[in-house]
């Protein structure tokens, strides 16, 4: 009889059942907790993006001595921005899906002082979060605003 005990070497149908119960449930935990926080993480990075962006264009115009605009197009289903140094369009960024301008922004030029006009950059997801880029017209700070 040890002889047949030896060679039993399978899983309950109880382990089965209770391994399977437990992977469904941390499945169903990621399926409705994985969404909210990729609307987030792509709100925060393009947030972060345009605010990058932003100071780059400003610092990239004092160094060179040169204007530079950035102009905001928000049409249905395509928001995005584009880089021009002296007219020439350099850059073009694409905000990713589910995320959007609030209203139309008011474009941005930065000459060789530095200077632009402020303004306050709201991005939103689809789900209502809000995030914004302020640039002030005094010390042109450029700062991100929850």
């Amino acid at each position: 009889m040890s002889e047949a005990r030896g060679n039993n070497r399978g899983f309950t149908l109880l382990e089965i059942l209770l391994v399977l119960i437990l992977l469904s449930g941390a499945g169903f935990v990621l399926l409705i907790k994985l969404p909210i926080h990729l609307e987030k993480d792509r709100l925060s990075f393009a947030t972060t993006q345009l605010l990058e962006e932003i100071r780059d264009v400003r610092q990239t115009a004092l160094a060179e001595n040169n204007w530079y605009e950035v102009k905001f197009y928000s049409q249905d289903g395509d928001h995005h921005y584009q880089i021009f140094r002296q007219g020439t369009r350099v850059k073009e960024i694409h905000l990713k899906d589910g995320i959007q301008f609030l209203g139309q922004p008011t474009n941005l030029m930065f000459n060789a002082s530095g200077r632009s006009v402020g303004t306050t950059l709201v991005l939103t997801s689809s789900s209502g979060e809000r995030r914004s880029v302020v640039v002030a017209p005094v010390g042109m700070r450029i700062r991100e605003k929850k």
